[in-house]
């Protein structure tokens, strides 16, 4: 997965999913986001396993993917980055997400 979005854009569309992140969880999973392409944007989608909230920002897309990624560790990292567009790719093998 590899695109370019504002960092406003993926700000308030992580603070929407986030209200379905559970402030403690036994599954990991719980706790995560999940990005996704879907149709040359950017999906995000986070679940509490009784409810989920999907949003979609626009992005400009180079390449499909998806990946999950803690929800508060994103978060706070693309909070503390500056008004203006950020890269994010997904490592060949899906472990790891680089945001630039």
């Amino acid at each position: 997965m590899k695109l370019s979005c504002l960092q406003d854009n993926l700000t308030k569309g992580l603070s929407i999913v986030g209200r379905a992140v559970p402030v403690r969880s036994t599954l990991p999973q719980a706790s995560h986001i999940k990005l996704e392409t879907d149709q040359g944007r950017l999906k995000l989608v986070a679940t509490d396993l009784t409810m989920a909230v999907t949003c979609w920002i626009g992005a400009q897309i180079e390449e499909e993917g998806s990946i999950t990624i803690p929800a508060r560790l994103l978060t706070d990292f693309v909070a503390s980055l500056p008004n203006e567009k950020i890269d994010l790719s997904v490592s060949e093998r899906g472990h790891q997400l680089h945001i630039t």
